[in-house]
């Protein structure tokens, strides 16, 4: 299997909401550290340059593929594939976009399908449901509550695709005074292992899990990276919530 022939970076990573340029220092950052480790793929969490938000006082925050900020981490590209998330602007619609590049250039884009809740407010659906390939591997994208879409899992797999990258920022609901964030890790996990275990096992896939952390404003997010094998059991994981990378 060309998966167990790379080496992947599943990046867990806190994000400041709508502060790009200490996202994109932090990004760079990691880049660096997965390079370092030979890295052949790098995945970030949903939003991972922008930030995740909902409400309109952020909205100038989204940014355009174009944008110097996109760009920069495009450039560092060279020698590995990144696959990294903004909130895009194009044509006056707003997406949640993985940008996928390699070698100084863009592959191509992946839109968030599943938008829901108060995403409603900013975000148009994403429609196309492109594959990428590095190697010999194939690979596709969804972003956190395309979670609850199997049928894109499912056309993944008729695409021909060996793994799916799963890139979220879920955002964790309750009082946050006395937030407890390892009851959050594990309220993730077990989703994962109930929803992408049984895609996994169900379409003979691996997908792959990365997940923003910790504090963002006035969201929380778990943490979280996960890799499952076509049975559908974890075969590799973060152990927990804090800013880390997960080798695979």
């Amino acid at each position: 299997m060309a998966i167990r022939n790379l080496k992947i970076a599943l990046v867990e990573m806190a994000s400041a909401k709508g502060k790009i340029e200490e996202n994109f220092i932090k990004t760079i950052s990691y880049i660096k550290q997965a390079k370092g480790k030979s890295a052949d793929l790098i995945i970030f969490p949903e939003t991972s340059l922008t930030g995740y938000f909902t409400e309109e006082k952020y909205s100038n925050s989204c940014v355009e593929i174009r944008s110097k900020f996109v760009q920069d981490i495009v450039k560092a590209s060279h020698g590995v594939t990144i696959v990294f998330g903004i909130a895009e602007l194009e044509n006056d619609k707003r997406y949640i976009t993985q940008v996928i590049a390699r070698d100084g250039q863009i592959l191509g884009i992946y839109r968030k399908h599943n938008i829901k809740g108060k995403e409603k407010n900013l975000f148009s659906k994403g429609k196309d449901l492109p594959c990428f390939q590095i190697k010999n591997l194939s690979f596709g994208i969804t972003i956190c509550a395309d979670i609850d879409l199997p049928e894109l899992y499912k056309a993944y797999k008729e695409k021909g695709c060996d793994v799916v990258f799963e890139c979220a920022s879920p955002d964790l609901y309750g009082p946050r005074e006395d937030r407890n964030w390892e009851k959050g890790y594990l309220w993730w996990k077990n989703n994962c292992i109930e929803k992408i275990g049984k895609y996994a096992k169900d379409n003979k896939l691996y997908i792959a899990v990365t997940t923003q952390s910790g504090r963002n404003g006035d969201d929380d997010f778990p943490g979280g990276g996960y890799l499952f094998s076509p049975e559908g059991k974890i075969i590799k994981e973060t152990k927990k919530h804090l800013d880390d990378i997960l080798f695979l």
